[in-house]
């Protein structure tokens, strides 16, 4: 599912358990409702990121959806202290373990991305053209920072504090300020 679109109530649900499933295959356990419960109660990056599938549920409201969803937002920023944009297009099977200091500007998210604690991904300036695109299954570890109309590939893995300025290939690891590319994954 992605932010502007796939089905209503069904496509919100499948986005909502392909997200507790990655949060399931993360921390080593089974997918039950006892561990549904737990995630949605007790776990701020579960939170974080099911506020943001019920904000873009809202956007599907007629009429005063657009502006319920803009409140929904500025209320998530303010409770979490990140921001994901409302432009932002995110795909099912979102893990945030830490939603703290996370500022993700407009950019496209894949399917099972892994983004941790005080990540940016922005433009280099106001007026760049295009926008990042963060590939399926791509790690963007602890203070990584995508500036940039760039392209992180599918299974890349962003090194803590790597700055990264440009494309990224599929399976790569890039760390380093400018990132560089070190290996693969």
């Amino acid at each position: 599912m992605t932010t502007e679109g796939n089905g209503g109530a069904a496509g919100f649900r499948a986005a909502i358990r392909r997200d507790l499933a990655l949060f399931a295959y993360h921390e080593s356990t089974p997918l039950t409702p006892a561990f549904a419960v737990r995630m949605v109660l007790l776990t701020q990056g579960f939170q974080f990121v099911l506020a943001r599938r019920i904000q873009d549920a809202l956007a599907r409201i007629p009429v005063v959806g657009r502006p319920l969803r803009r409140i929904w937002w500025w209320w998530t920023c303010r409770k979490f202290g990140s921001e994901i944009a409302i432009g932002c297009t995110v795909a099912a099977g979102l893990y945030i373990p830490h939603p703290y200091g996370i500022v993700v500007g407009v950019c496209t998210i894949e399917e099972n991305v892994v983004i941790l604690q005080n990540v940016t991904i922005g433009s280099r300036h106001s007026h760049s053209p295009g926008h990042a695109r963060i590939g399926r299954g791509a790690y963007l570890s602890a203070g990584a920072a995508i500036i940039g109309a760039v392209t992180i590939g599918e299974g890349a893995m962003i090194g803590a504090n790597a700055v990264v300025l440009r494309d990224v290939p599929v399976g790569a690891v890039a760390v380093g300020v400018p990132a560089r590319i070190v290996g693969a994954s």
